[in-house]
């Protein structure tokens, strides 16, 4: 394994080089990508800015935080909610990491797994059936019961409460609180952290990604893992090695700032590692190339 931490033409060669001669592209992409784009999930400025008000009122530093904490209303937690899904799902992000990991794909038949749900794959330009997110996607609700396996787009539904915040910042009106329509109980994110998350609606994505892995293996393929850490090492990390090390004309491109998460023991020939920034990976490889 030769494990980059520096950028410099040379590198950019060799990654150039092996994604020109490959034959698919097979990228995992965990929390870490969204993070070199500009969404910071644990950053008190970009906190302050998205969500102002709510350090002084509930005592939060990070969406993190939010995400997780018990509002003390409905109606303020859908306020908080509104806010969430607007700033990190239907806007385009600071950076253009995905737009210039497009570039670099799109020329190659290529798929997506991600365990991020801020559907900036989507926002990017990437076709939707190339993308699987086995956590779910913001942009869409689901019954908290949940008493069916539909979901709901939530566009139309975000922009009504956020029409609400004009009169109060920190909370809708109860008549906006969004409800099922079969059952009445709250709708909530289709995401992995909801109570009672319905993946049920993804898993024909991980058959369309078990086609393509089948039969990309067969040929020379580039496994483009980017900001994959921990949380994402059963779905991604783990079976990204495995490949690697188990088919010969595969080839593993680790992309993550933490050193502890480049290495990989038993597919050191098959791995190239950068331990740089996300972004500067995207934009520098896309220029090169």
């Amino acid at each position: 394994m030769k494990e980059i931490t520096t950028i410099n033409n040379n590198d950019l060669a060799i990654a150039k080089e092996i994604i020109d001669n490959c034959d698919t592209v097979l990228i995992g992409a965990g929390t870490g990508l969204s993070a070199a784009a500009g969404f910071l999930t644990d950053d008190f400025e970009t906190f302050k800015r998205l969500f102002p008000g709510y350090t002084r009122r509930y005592g939060l530093r990070t969406v993190a935080e939010a995400v997780s904490f018990y509002f003390p209303s409905a109606e303020e937690h859908y306020a908080f909610l509104a806010r969430y899904i607007s700033a990190f799902r239907c806007s385009t992000p600071p950076e253009d990491v995905y737009t210039n990991l497009l570039d670099m794909v799109k020329s190659k038949p290529h798929f997506v797994i991600t365990t991020t749900t801020d559907g900036q794959f989507v926002n990017a330009g990437f076709e939707k059936q190339r993308i699987y997110s086995p956590h779910g996607d913001l942009s869409f609700f689901q019954c908290s019961m949940p008493c069916t396996k539909k979901l709901v787009p939530n566009r139309k539904m975000v922009e009504l409460m956020l029409d609400d915040l004009s009169e109060n910042p920190f909370a809708i009106r109860s008549s906006n609180i969004p409800t099922c329509p079969r059952c009445g109980s709250f709708l909530e994110p289709n995401i992995l952290e909801s109570v009672n998350f319905n993946s049920i609606p993804w898993m024909q994505k991980s058959t369309d990604y078990i086609d393509f892995l089948r039969n990309s293996v067969k040929g020379k393929l580039v496994l483009l893992e980017l900001g994959v850490g921990s949380e994402s090492s059963t779905i991604i990390r783990y079976p990204f090695e495995y490949i690697a090390a188990n088919y010969k004309n595969s080839i593993l491109i680790r992309v993550n700032l933490n050193d502890y998460l480049t290495e990989v023991p038993f597919a050191d020939k098959q791995t190239l590692s950068y331990r740089i920034d996300i972004k500067e990976f995207c934009s520098s490889v896309t220029q090169y190339v």
